[in-house]
């Protein structure tokens, strides 16, 4: 998912690239709550009628839904920043700070000059493999947008492009 904005007092530009994310974490931990519910109480009737053994898998499965989810939720907070203003290009790339200021914000940051700048969407090496877009400018390079579909990556192209072209 992209969102552009503009600042109105300087002419920078930016453009915030992040992972499209169906759920929040509180979505989440309703739905880990709704599928663990009736697995607990089916797996407890059915323990106290003898089947002890189901309670560890139970619980082993339950487990391991909420460190998928985790997994998931914590990989939908990158963040990819990219600014056109004055002279420069800058990408940082991170994560989102979230309630914490201490924890994400920009791991990565590479600044190009505007006037050099070149934006590349790759085409796929083969048939399966998503396009990869590329931002550069004197034989450096970054990747951005590795998490978007081919579509929002051919539309993220054009409007880099005409960021670029934009005085």
């Amino acid at each position: 998912m992209v969102t552009a904005d503009q600042c109105s007092q300087t002419d920078l530009q930016r453009l915030v690239i992040r992972p499209n994310q169906s759920l929040s974490w509180r979505q989440s931990m309703v739905f880990l709550g709704a599928i663990a519910v009736p697995l607990v109480i089916v797996s407890g009737v059915l323990a106290a009628r003898g089947f002890w053994m189901i309670l560890p898998f139970a619980g082993l499965e339950i487990a391991v839904l909420f460190g998928c989810m985790y997994l998931v939720s914590h990989a939908c907070r990158r963040r990819q920043v990219v600014s056109v203003g004055g002279n420069t290009v800058t990408v940082e790339k991170g994560r989102e700070r979230g309630r914490h200021a201490a924890s994400g914000g920009p791991d990565l940051r590479v600044e190009f000059a505007r006037e050099w700048a070149r934006v590349e969407l790759a085409p796929a090496v083969k048939r399966w493999h998503p396009r990869r877009l590329w931002i550069g400018a004197s034989g450096r390079r970054i990747e951005i947008g590795e998490f978007l579909i081919d579509e929002e990556k051919a539309a993220l192209a054009a409007q880099l492009k005409r960021l670029l072209v934009t005085a």
